[in-house]
């Protein structure tokens, strides 16, 4: 009879662990898509609010300031307060600010909802990381829940592209936004069921000193960095936010070296191989959110596609990444998770460094859907592992900051390559005086070389140190 009611509670704790893994990917995937989501549809809503050029682009940098600059608080509140609670308080805030952005009037109502809702992923992305951290602590499941969540990572970008062409097309640019209410109603009565309470064992402090210069530096730092395409790199507002940033960073780190109770503990990034997967993050984003970008723009002002032909354009890539983070999944039970990364990048360099043979003329079926195809399985299978290799090994009680800081090198190197990269294909074609086509080939091939530093970052740094013998 023991022996029955161990078997159901196993059965009992493998469907609550599933099911919280369904919670967590799904708010994983809103965070993601919506940061890429009214991309497509932007010129509606400038269109229809009347807003200026200058305001257009703090529909995308707003979300992705405050979602960047408040993740390393939301990680360290879910540690301390609770992370059930932070991932539904994120939630709700998410699911109200994205209805309130819906039905905006004004361009003003919208950029605020647009900022409210980063503050609201700032706390919802690193809580529903950490609670996946603790419910999967190790073993085939975990690489199992990891392929899973780097898959919704990965193609979160995509579904947006796609989402917002279809919604834009037939619909209205709002309801890019105000889908995210069904989906935050259906999201949070799953989460209030499956969803265990989990926190730090330590008190309820504070620092109060690393938490504003950590807030104010990832700000400062990703402001500037977005500023760089329309000043470039001598810019005062690309100079001037850039190096307060970088400051405030450096003052961070120093409190840290010596609060007794840090914000983010510095052995968390101290690790080789723990830091090595966090700059492979970094780069793997940057690469990989230009790419959208100005394959966006190859679409839409050099072949002439609509919203809903370039949204769909998108299907291949996310299929890539579907199709590289179900083999990465597989492959880590017999290879180690460094092993699937360094593959997954080679994947990946090749796919992006076919796209610097772009042409004006260049068929879509060609290459364009066959580099999206390979990109996508390189990444895809990157990100698999990739994460899990930033938290391997991080104690249970630093599992919200360590998460956090997983998104923010995320959102640094995306705004990082999306700044440079289209600097370089609007310079390259001004320097030509041709066809934007070769600025667009030369980023792609900038793109290329990012995943190549991300590879030979993952060949040296992420190698686990080698265990002295003992005679």
């Amino acid at each position: 009879m023991s022996q029955v009611v161990a078997a159901d509670e196993t059965a009992a704790s493998r469907r609550r662990a599933r099911s919280a893994l369904a919670v967590i990917v799904a708010a994983q995937l809103l965070v993601v898509l919506d940061a890429c989501v009214v991309n497509i549809a932007l010129p509606a809503a400038q269109a229809d609010l009347r807003m200026a050029d200058s305001g257009r682009q703090w529909v995308v940098t707003g979300y992705s300031l405050t979602f960047g600059g408040l993740l390393l608080l939301g990680g360290r509140v879910a540690d301390v307060l609770g992370r059930k609670k932070t991932f539904l308080a994120g939630l709700c805030g998410f699911t109200v600010a994205s209805v309130v952005g819906g039905v905006a009037t004004t361009e003003a109502t919208l950029l605020v909802a647009r900022g409210a809702q980063g503050v609201a992923a700032a706390f919802l992305a690193p809580a529903g990381l950490a609670i996946l951290t603790t419910i999967f602590p190790d073993g085939r499941e975990r690489a199992r829940a990891f392929a899973i969540f780097g898959a919704a990572t990965g193609s979160g970008g995509v579904v947006g592209m796609i989402l917002g062409g279809v919604l834009t097309s037939y619909g209205s640019w709002r309801w890019c936004l105000l889908i995210n209410l069904p989906l935050g109603l259906l999201v949070l009565a799953v989460a209030l069921r499956y969803l265990e309470e989990s926190t730090a064992a330590r008190p309820a402090r504070f620092d109060l000193a690393g938490v504003v210069t950590a807030t104010l530096g990832a700000g400062s730092l990703i402001y500037g960095i977005s500023n760089v395409a329309a000043g470039g790199w001598l810019d005062p507002a690309t100079m001037g936010p850039t190096a307060a940033g970088v400051a405030l960073l450096v003052a961070f780190v120093l409190i840290e070296r010596r609060s007794a109770e840090p914000m983010m503990p510095l052995h968390v990034v101290a690790d080789r191989v723990r830091g090595s997967a966090f700059l492979v993050i970094l780069l793997v984003n940057a690469a990989t959110l230009a790419f959208y970008l100005l394959l966006t723009f190859y679409l839409q002002v050099v072949k002439d596609y609509s919203a809903m032909a370039t949204g769909l354009a998108f299907v291949p890539i996310g299929i890539g990444i579907l199709v590289g983070a179900t083999v990465a999944g597989r492959a880590l039970s017999r290879w180690q998770p460094r092993q699937v990364t360094i593959a997954g990048l080679l994947v990946a360099v090749t796919g992006m460094a076919a796209m610097s043979l772009l042409r004006v003329d260049t068929p879509f079926w060609a290459l364009v859907m066959p580099a999206q195809l390979v990109v996508g399985a390189g990444v895809g299978a990157t990100l698999t592992t990739i994460v899990s290799l930033a938290l391997v090994g991080v104690p249970p009680h630093e599992s919200g900051v360590a998460s956090a800081l997983t998104n923010a090198m995320g959102q640094i190197g995306g705004a990082a390559g999306v700044s440079v990269l289209n600097m370089i294909a609007v310079v390259v074609t001004t320097a030509e005086g041709a066809s934007p086509t070769t600025g667009y080939a030369t980023a792609f091939l900038g793109g290329a070389i990012l995943l190549a530093l991300a590879l030979l970052t993952a060949l040296l740094g992420a190698r686990p140190a080698r265990r002295s013998r003992v005679n």
